[in-house]
């Protein structure tokens, strides 16, 4: 994306922060709990969660989780009807 922009990648870094108000790494990370969280919903297993959105265990995911939704994915799933 740099290239395309013909930016330095802490230009970028700076460029997009700016326009967004957060990091593009956690941006990144926001994608990737989310993602987790919709697979949560859709098949009530947190551990498949944490291998298809590439965190290291069930604790990396806890971690960041519980920082967006205030729970973590385990607390989520249990209260899923």
């Amino acid at each position: 994306m740099c290239k395309e922009l013909n930016l330095s990648k802490f230009q970028f870094i700076r460029v997009f922060n700016a326009h967004t108000g957060i990091s593009p790494y956690q941006y990144f990370l926001n994608c990737k709990i989310e993602r987790a969280k919709q697979l949560i919903e859709k098949n009530r297993d947190t551990y498949s969660a944490v291998a298809k959105c590439g965190f290291v265990d069930l604790t990396h995911l806890n971690k960041h989780f519980k920082s967006v939704y205030g729970t973590t994915a385990f607390e989520y799933m249990s209260h899923l009807n």
